[in-house]
């Protein structure tokens, strides 16, 4: 079933789950890392996924600009690192190393996070207000594979809005990428 206004299990309204995960630098964050912010930012990415790896520089970029404003993020990983082993934890703390990401990557070993979320792709976006109300689903951008092609970027027109105290127009933006890898 293709989703055509996001999710029917976590849709737009929908209060921020609780979850506490292992952070690569070894830490245990939680959804209580989201407190005093104006907006926040769950992201699911992983290592391999070329539309991750296409739109990471945009995101790293994103979360720099606004975290000033009062933008709190976390991306996570829940892909299955027994079938795809480029998205181990040890693959994970490389890649947060190499690229000084701006954020903690937690591990979603359990898969139970991204459940709760109901997500489905990397990279997929959940975005919610100071009150921890869901108000944007979706895509970063309309080409997360190929930076190049970049003609819209949704994430960004989203948090300004919240930042703001306004609804995001569009709020939600079908994701693009590649499926959660299941256990």
């Amino acid at each position: 079933m293709e989703r055509t206004s996001g999710s029917q299990i976590f849709p737009l309204g929908s209060k921020l789950p609780t979850f506490q995960l292992m952070n690569v630098d070894g830490s245990t964050i939680g959804s209580d890392y989201f407190q005093g912010g104006k907006a926040y930012l769950v992201a699911f990415l992983c290592n391999h996924c070329p539309y991750v790896k296409g739109s990471e520089e945009m995101l790293i970029a994103i979360v720099n600009k606004f975290a000033a404003d009062g933008l709190k993020t976390v991306t996570i990983n829940s892909n299955d690192a027994l079938k795809y082993p480029d998205d181990s934890f040890d693959k994970m703390q490389e890649k947060s190393r190499e690229m000084s990401l701006p954020y903690p990557y937690l591990y979603d070993e359990s898969q139970a996070v991204a459940r709760k979320f109901d997500a489905a792709c990397t990279p997929e976006f959940f975005l919610f207000d100071s009150g921890h109300t869901l108000v944007y689903h979706g895509t970063i951008n309309d080409s997360p594979r190929d930076p190049t092609k970049v003609t819209k970027d949704y994430l960004s027109q989203a948090i300004m809005a919240v930042i703001e105290g306004q609804l995001p127009n569009p709020q939600f933006v079908h994701p693009l990428g590649c499926s959660i890898k299941w256990r």
